[in-house]
């Protein structure tokens, strides 16, 4: 009988299965680790926010090495490799678009776009690549003139008329440290979104990956989730104090779950002044409650003092003699207690 021949390397494994693994080496991180805060950027990092500090070169490498070890892998991996593309700055995405340019066929292969900054080049790859589903968006300020006209902002103008010709499915809003939302950035990009939102047939989940609330800014694309055909999860950082914006789209019939959280804490409390007053809306609390991990608060109990329970302990057989004694004793009070006394001038007949 022949023996069955067992694979004894990677290269004889089924591509499909190879793919999979190798998934799981190439795909990076939804972000990017933060660089510590003692190291110095590079002057062609201008951009403050937290997607565009640089990541190690050995995070790149490490991503990088599996498409080196032979053509089989490289075939495989650089579609996966590609499907993430990361731009923390504009100088990213002119190197990502020469890749592209040179190699066409690897704009297929992007799925998701993480945008560190709002720059033209940054809407050049998205123009390039046609089969984007999910797009992360880092809103910065305009450092030209953040309280100018919108119609000088070229960048974000860009953006916004790229992301109108992408049927998304999963969006990310986050922002830098200092873009206020009355600056003209912000409320611009905000406000095309949210004319984009009724073209992206596909919608189905939605991240507020910023502390948000209901201002004239913020409202219109609140409204529009509301209606979104397919949107199905939402996600936000939990407000501080209690706004109307996550309620305004909870009154969309489609949405299964609303996710709150906080950043670096595993759930939330009940007890927290926005919930206090969430719960007084019934649909929304129970779409937070499906969709939210929250931390359950330890119960304060009162000791009582309680009687102490009866001893265990087997008595000690008593004598004969002493059974006797005991018994006499508690048959005398009973025999006081039945024996009636003679009253003086009374007669007693048997």
């Amino acid at each position: 009988m022949a023996s069955t021949q067992v694979p004894t390397s990677l290269s004889s494994f089924p591509e499909e299965l190879l793919a999979r693994i190798i998934a799981y080496c190439v795909i990076p991180p939804q972000v990017f680790p933060v660089r510590p805060p003692w190291h110095i950027q590079p002057i062609f990092f201008p951009c403050p926010s937290s997607l565009a500090c640089p990541t190690p070169h050995t995070s790149t490498r490490a991503r990088f090495s599996p498409l080196l070890v032979s053509r089989q892998f490289l075939r495989i991996g650089t579609p996966i490799y590609y499907q993430t593309l990361h731009l923390p700055t504009a100088a990213h995405a002119v190197r990502v678009l020469e890749t592209l340019v040179a190699q066409p066929v690897l704009a297929g292969a992007v799925r998701r776009v993480v945008l560190g900054c709002v720059s033209l080049e940054g809407a050049r790859v998205l123009r390039a690549c046609e089969r984007i589903e999910d797009v992360d968006i880092c809103i910065d300020v305009y450092e030209a003139n953040p309280q100018g006209d919108a119609a000088d902002d070229q960048d974000a103008q860009a953006l916004c008329d790229a992301l109108d010709q992408i049927d998304l499915k999963h969006l990310t809003i986050r922002r830098t440290s200092d873009a206020y939302l009355t600056l003209t950035r912000p409320k611009y990009l905000l406000e095309r979104i949210a004319k984009a939102v009724p073209g992206w047939f596909n919608l189905e989940s939605v991240h507020y990956a910023l502390k948000i609330s209901s201002t004239p800014a913020t409202r219109p694309l609140a409204e529009a989730l509301s209606h979104a055909p397919k949107l199905r999860s939402l996600k936000g950082q939990l407000p501080a104090i209690w706004n109307d914006l996550f309620l305004t789209i909870s009154k969309n019939p489609n949405l299964e779950q609303i996710a709150l959280y906080v950043e670096g804490v595993d759930g939330i409390l009940h007890t927290t002044m926005y919930m206090i007053e969430a719960r007084k809306h019934a649909h929304l609390s129970e779409l937070i409650k499906i969709g939210t991990s929250f931390i359950r608060t330890r119960a304060h109990t009162t000791a009582a003092a309680l009687p102490s329970p009866p001893s265990t302990r087997p008595s000690t057989p008593l004598s004969a003699s002493r059974v006797k004694e005991v018994a006499a004793e508690l048959m005398t009070p009973r025999l006081s207690q039945n024996m009636s006394l003679p009253v003086e001038g009374s007669s007693h007949v048997s």
